[in-house]
């Protein structure tokens, strides 16, 4: 029961919207918080994302708002300590290149694979090599991403002005060009070629 109530404590600090899993309670062992967990979702306190995975409840007007995907995948990573990048029609998305929402949403991870079933979505880690997590900047190894996911011969208009959008807000003026360094050929010419035209702009100003 004490154990329980350190758990119930806790959830009660966090703000609405928290996601928990059962080890966020360590020391407290994960077998046991999970079926506290358990008790505390039939007790409407917590609402069950997915299997282990579980969020301290905000309503709006509209209803009850669930965490997104990379929030999960976020917690899910502070928890392994590692990485994560949206990747394929995920980091597209994530960067306003598609306005669709991918069901299946894919990271890679530095840490372990993994696949969720989140209500009729999948959330899937992929473990990636240490190069993809080489970059220095936030913006830029998802833009690569991104851009690899469209493919060098779909690139038209549309694509390189919301390049030139995410580069002209997300500058990241010193690391890029180190970070471009890792990028394919095409994408670096394609992102050297729009700084040079944010540049361009803004001395015309």
């Amino acid at each position: 029961m004490e154990q329980k109530q350190t758990i119930i404590d806790k959830i009660n600090r966090s703000r609405k919207g928290t996601i928990f899993l059962p080890d966020s309670f360590l020391p407290i062992d994960t077998r046991h918080a999970s079926n506290i967990l358990a008790e505390l979702e039939k007790e409407g306190k917590l609402v069950r994302v997915a299997f282990g995975i579980y969020v301290k409840p905000r309503q709006t007007r509209f209803g009850l708002v669930m965490p997104t995907m990379y929030e999960i995948a976020k917690t899910i990573a502070k928890r392994d300590a590692s990485r994560i990048l949206p990747s394929g029609p995920t980091a597209e998305n994530y960067l306003g290149f598609s306005t669709q929402v991918p069901m299946n949403a894919v990271y890679l991870t530095s840490g372990t694979p993994r696949k969720l079933k989140i209500d009729n979505r999948t959330l899937t880690l992929k473990h990636s090599v240490p190069k993809t997590f080489a970059y220095k900047g936030e913006i830029m190894p998802i833009l690569v991403l991104a851009l690899k996911s469209i493919g060098k011969d779909d690139v038209d208009d549309a694509t390189l002005d919301n390049l030139y959008g995410v580069l002209k807000e997300h500058p990241e003026d010193d690391t890029w060009q180190d970070d471009v360094k890792l990028a394919p050929l095409w994408i670096r010419n394609l992102i050297t070629q729009t700084k040079e035209r944010i540049r361009q702009h803004e001395q015309m100003d």
